[in-house]
């Protein structure tokens, strides 16, 4: 069992290198798209920040409230899960990864990941019917970790670690919804 653990992990861990490095031979020309990726369009406060003023001149003001309370649970818990694991960035084990930029946190999960798809995952939860929001919202999630890659700053699999706790949230999250806020809802307005 401990050798298989061991070629296991040996095979994920050359993956992931193999990955980063693939996505960082784009060069220097996506530099500037990755940092805004990263950094605007995919910056959670700013994400979040945009999203709820957008949700509040529509009236939509419950899901501008959500958004505002997932996205802070959702941070404050993957700051002490990425404190938990400890896991380096590769920059840190891999002098040939090209640093495009420095992250003085732990690697696992990504962040940006987590928060991205808590965040557009839970704008489409509330409107599936919207093609281009889903659609979009995908695209932007997928785009955001491949900058996280590209920058240099996750492997791959943190960034898969990231969506996946972020799924995991917006589980938990839509549970809550349906379990507590709809018969509360109902009780209100038999009222």
């Amino acid at each position: 069992m401990e050798t298989f653990l061991t070629n296991f992990f040996s095979s994920a861990t050359r993956l992931d290198e193999t990955i980063l490095y693939a996505v960082q031979s784009i060069g220097p020309v996506w530099k500037t798209t990755a940092w805004f990726l990263s950094h605007g369009v995919g910056s959670y406060p700013i994400m979040v920040a945009v999203l709820v003023v957008a949700l509040l001149l529509i009236e939509k003001r419950r899901i501008a409230l959500e958004i505002i309370i997932i996205a802070v649970i959702s941070f404050v818990v993957i700051y002490f899960v990425k404190d938990y694991f400890d896991a380096p960035r590769p920059y840190t084990t891999d002098s040939s990864v090209i640093v495009y930029e420095h992250e003085d946190s732990p690697g696992l999960p990504s962040r940006h990941a987590v928060m991205s798809m808590v965040v557009l995952g839970w704008l489409v939860l509330k409107h599936p019917k919207s093609q281009i929001l889903v659609w979009g919202s995908a695209i932007l999630i997928v785009l955001i970790g491949f900058s996280r890659i590209y920058l240099g700053v996750h492997y791959p699999s943190q960034v898969l670690a990231g969506w996946l706790f972020g799924i995991l949230f917006l589980y938990i999250f839509y549970i809550i919804d349906k379990r507590l806020w709809s018969p509360f809802k109902k009780q209100i307005r038999k009222r």
